[in-house]
């Protein structure tokens, strides 16, 4: 059963202050006699109150100031930032501020800053905090929310990349193309795993069980080099490339080439529309707007909330590429 969490407005109530005396004490402000601020430690004590970052953004009486954080490994991501993109249209909507935390694997002096700006939740992008740094967040009673990354025991909202890599399986396979390759990504993620398993077993029920793989760093320049390279190896038919950010360079280079090789992306960002490429789409806006929405549920719940696992489905957007 979940406990009922301790809020200000319990230790207020019970010390016979208002909210922004509880504040001001959390930010040990000089403006509160000693008297009272005794008395409020005193039940925060007695009731092991574990002040959130709201509870310590209540400095000024009018109201609440509401910060959320966002732990982004890369910013220059086109799919990353169309994400951040809704999540602070959704946010700056309700008046709730956004801070962006740039990560570094396992780094609690990063999780630190987080705490230290008193944020009141955050979202975790694309990869998974280490429990020490769990740890930390929980002590502090701060609130968070995975995106991007499928987790069984936190609250994460993710596409299914295996269903994603069938797509682009389907959509080659049904252009005609019977020699694939797939452009993974470089440095390896788990999502490239998944998405290479669905398109190599969709393939395979075809009867394609030779299928080229080439790793590219995440970066539009490199791999329309690539796409050169493999333009004139004339080795392949059909290219899946583990990105759209990989496939925009990638189809630059064959088209320029002449080769009637097709491309397909993943990530549905809005440059495919400009380059008429084809994509698995995960639906950047939607998954930010549905992570903006329920971080501030998780965030204002009363009691701990129960445990929330979203899988998105991607869906292939078609442009004869």
């Amino acid at each position: 059963m979940a406990t009922k969490r301790i809020t200000i407005e319990d230790i207020a109530r019970e010390a016979g202050v208002g909210i922004g005396t509880v504040s001001r004490v959390l930010n040990n402000s000089p403006h509160v006699s000693e008297q009272t601020r005794q008395r409020v430690l005193d039940v925060m004590k007695a009731r092991q109150y574990k002040p959130s970052g709201v509870a310590s953004k209540l400095a000024r009486q009018d109201g609440v100031e509401t910060t959320i954080g966002l732990l982004l490994p890369d910013i220059g991501n086109h799919y990353f930032f169309e994400i951040f993109e809704a999540i602070y249209r959704k946010l700056r909507g309700l008046g709730i501020d956004l801070i962006i935390f740039n990560y570094e694997k396992h780094n609690p002096k990063i999780i630190q800053r987080v705490l230290d700006a008193q944020v009141s939740a955050l979202l975790i992008f694309a990869f998974r905090l280490d429990e020490t740094e769990h740890e930390m967040l929980r002590w502090r009673n701060v609130r968070y929310l995975y995106i991007d990354y499928p987790m069984e025991d936190e609250h994460t909202i993710y596409p299914d990349n295996v269903w994603g890599g069938t797509l682009a399986a389907r959509y080659l396979i049904d252009k005609g193309c019977t020699r694939p390759l797939y452009i993974a990504v470089d440095p390896p993620a788990q999502a490239n795993a998944d998405r290479w398993h669905g398109f190599a077993s969709e393939l395979s029920k075809e009867g394609i069980t030779e299928v080229g793989t080439v790793s590219c760093l995440l970066d539009e320049e490199i791999a329309y080099t690539l796409g050169k390279r493999i333009a004139d190896e004339d080795q392949y038919d059909g290219i899946f490339c583990y990105c759209d950010d990989i496939a925009a360079g990638c189809i630059r280079a064959i088209r320029e080439a002449g080769s009637a090789m097709r491309v397909i992306g993943f990530d549905g960002v809005r440059a495919t529309g400009y380059l008429d490429l084809s994509t698995v789409s995960q639906e950047p806006a939607r998954i930010g707007t549905t992570a903006a929405t329920l971080i501030v549920q998780i965030m204002e719940a009363e009691e701990d909330p129960p445990l929330h696992i979203e899988r998105f489905l991607p869906i292939l957007i078609d442009r004869g590429s």
